[in-house]
């Protein structure tokens, strides 16, 4: 419980100095014809870059899940994430750091290494309750499986404060960059691929299965011009406080890459 309050002051204390950064810098004019702007416009239009203010960016990364129950694993090269953003770039002042405020679609994917899948069952007071259960337990024993795994997606809301070697040139700059966000589930499922009776089958069973409706956490980036390595944290745990299988609590987190289109 302690912990689980430390997570949300950190994301509250996240999420309060970005949205008040941006605030801040919001109010601040850019002057439409001053020299940075003509020197960054000159630089994109060398460089090829369409003259579209902000980045829309792609990512992709492989998830490993904290903390989740013991005897229960998930598989970190099936367990993929996919993420596409569009982010509005404002610069702070003079500086070589700017804000970018976006909002994209996340989707995630994690893959049992046991073959389990999610469903209900019910508690020794008779409550019903999320489970993991047997894949046998569903389509026989001597069913071959491929894959199993949880799909929950969302529409996210990323912020990033960035700072490039180059300020007005970003194909040839060194990046850093801190950020964090906050996603809102809007599609979840489980899917199975398996063979029967030598016949590859798939399916899909769409449904919350007590997935938290709304997730948090802080992300960092490093790399040059358009492509960065990328480590995010998820603060908010994967299921609803208590309501996850078996009463436990996960925390995802992602490394991958991320590429910006424009």
């Amino acid at each position: 419980m302690i912990a689980y309050k430390k997570r949300i002051k950190y994301s509250v204390l996240i999420l309060a100095f970005v949205f008040s950064s941006i605030m801040a810098f919001g109010q601040e004019a850019t002057p439409k014809n001053n020299k940075a702007n003509r020197t960054s416009k000159l630089i994109q239009e060398k460089a090829g870059r369409p003259d579209i203010p902000g980045d829309l960016m792609i990512e992709f990364g492989f998830n490993w899940v904290q903390e989740h129950p013991p005897g229960i694993g998930f598989n970190t090269t099936s367990s993929r994430t996919f993420n596409a953003y569009y982010l509005y770039e404002k610069n702070i002042g003079e500086s070589a750091f700017s804000i970018h405020p976006g909002i994209g679609i996340g989707t995630e994917k994690y893959a049992f290494v046991q073959d389990l899948t999610l469903g209900h069952g019910f508690d020794s007071l008779g409550n019903k309750e999320v489970q993991f259960v047997s894949l046998d337990s569903i389509y026989g024993i001597g069913t071959s499986y491929k894959k199993s795994q949880i799909n929950p997606n969302y529409v996210d809301i990323p912020i990033e404060i960035r700072w490039r070697s180059r300020k007005y040139d970003p194909k040839r700059s060194l990046k850093v960059t801190l950020g964090g966000k906050v996603g809102f589930l809007f599609d979840s499922k489980t899917k199975v691929k398996y063979t029967e009776d030598g016949e590859a089958k798939k399916t899909k069973q769409k449904e919350k299965f007590e997935l938290s409706t709304i997730r948090y956490g802080a992300f960092a980036k490093i790399g040059f011009g358009g492509f960065s390595a990328y480590y995010y944290y998820s603060i908010s745990d994967l299921f609803k406080k208590d309501k996850g299988p078996l009463g436990t609590t996960m925390y995802p987190m992602t490394f991958g890459i991320s590429y910006s289109l424009f």
